[in-house]
């Protein structure tokens, strides 16, 4: 039996449905329309909708493998029992996944904060991106030491409620502007090479599995069915989200549409209002991959602390980590890249290698649908996790 004061202590289902869908709705939304310019609009929605079946599939996986050993129940102890030599794999996946992540929002800001504050305050003010950034950072640092991700529900709120506007503002400029007819939009586009390194942002889009563990640890009623309804809440959510934001901005800006959509709009007023509400979704965002970053690293070091010394180790983790995709961010990285990367690598093992991998080492009872979903997202992890690093390294290099 839980005490009164641990059950005080949990999470609503409202509470962690916002959580997971800021985790997973990010960076990665930015990418969309690009991909819609990659794929043509038909071949990304399917993509999109495949992507996100895929991604539900995961996580109802893990949640299946966790609800079995415990609500405290953490990826890197469910490797352990599963697939012990795994586990540093797997801590390593969370760590690289989360650190691309918090890398990739850091990146987008210092895109976009120069950009704003020019058009806002003219040239009068600093619009050096190191220091705007570093400014940006001492805002939003102190929530990366956070322990506990329901902590971070109300930033995580208004992270949701400013992508939406975003979303709105996007319909509204559609809406009253006129489309030059130079600007082109195809349902389908000619298969060509550029399609390898694509299948991995779409994985990337979806992941929020990092999150899962904690969502099921403070959720107040975690059951399987209550966790499926939350996974399936949050994954239509993004996948209405991507889709919208992915065609729309299609549409308005065809061939010319750059990997940060954003890169693309004018310098009028709507537009510095969209750049400025999604520096506040980085802002917001920042901390959910800083969290589990920290905390897989800290696993990876595998040394037992005291409570104390783990507090110390837990502040210098997360400082290190701070300064560290800063470091990047500022050196110039392509955000495309970034996406590419680790949604071939860390995103595609998360998402749809390691839940399969995991299901079927376990002593639980299976259902033959599952096993075969099972089946069908680990080849399509593979064939991910090929297709991208092949166009990486004989393309990209």
């Amino acid at each position: 039996m839980e005490d009164g004061k641990n059950k005080n202590m949990r999470a609503t289902f409202a509470s962690c449905y916002v959580t997971l869908l800021k985790t997973a709705i990010g960076s990665g939304a930015l990418s969309f329309p690009y991909l819609f310019k990659t794929y043509g609009i038909v071949p990304s929605i399917i993509l999109t909708i495949i992507s996100g079946a895929f991604a539900v599939v995961g996580l109802i996986l893990y949640v299946i493998c966790a609800h079995e050993n415990g609500r405290n129940t953490t990826l890197s102890e469910l490797a352990s029992i599963s697939m012990p030599y795994t586990k540093l794999i797997v801590d390593f996946s969370v760590f690289l996944k989360c650190f691309g992540v918090a890398l990739s929002y850091l990146i987008i800001t210092r895109q976009l904060l120069p950009v704003v504050i020019e058009t806002v305050f003219g040239h009068t003010l600093v619009n050096n991106p190191k220091t705007l950034l570093v400014v940006f950072l001492a805002f939003i640092g102190p929530f990366c030491y956070f322990q506990k991700l329901d902590k971070l529900k109300y930033t995580s709120f208004c992270g949701i409620l400013a992508i939406v506007f975003v979303v709105i503002a996007t319909f509204y400029r559609y809406s009253h502007t006129e489309i030059p007819k130079n600007i082109v939009s195809l349902y389908f586009t000619v298969p060509n090479f550029s399609y390898l390194g694509g299948f991995g942002k779409f994985v990337f889009s979806f992941t929020c599995h990092q999150n899962i563990f904690a969502i099921h640890s403070e959720m107040d009623d975690n059951s399987i069915s209550k966790m499926k309804k939350l996974i399936y809440s949050v994954s239509l959510s993004a996948l209405v989200l991507y889709i919208s934001f992915g065609l729309v901005n299609y549409l308005l800006y065809g061939q010319i549409v750059k990997d940060n959509v954003i890169q693309n709009y004018p310098n009028d007023v709507l537009a510095t209002i969209v750049r400025f509400l999604y520096i506040i979704v980085m802002g917001v965002s920042y901390p959910l991959q800083v969290n589990p970053c920290r905390t897989y690293l800290i696993k990876m070091i595998a040394i037992k602390f005291k409570e104390g010394e783990r507090k110390i180790l837990s502040f210098i983790v997360t400082t290190m980590i701070i300064l560290l995709t800063y470091s990047i961010a500022v050196s110039g990285m392509d955000l495309g890249l970034v996406y590419t990367i680790i949604g071939a690598t860390a995103s595609t093992f998360m998402c749809l290698i390691f839940p399969s991998l995991f299901y079927f080492n376990m002593d639980i009872e299976r259902s033959t649908a599952l096993d075969i979903l099972s089946y069908l997202s680990f080849l399509f992890g593979v064939f991910v996790f090929s297709s991208t690093i092949y166009s990486v390294v004989y393309h990209k290099i």
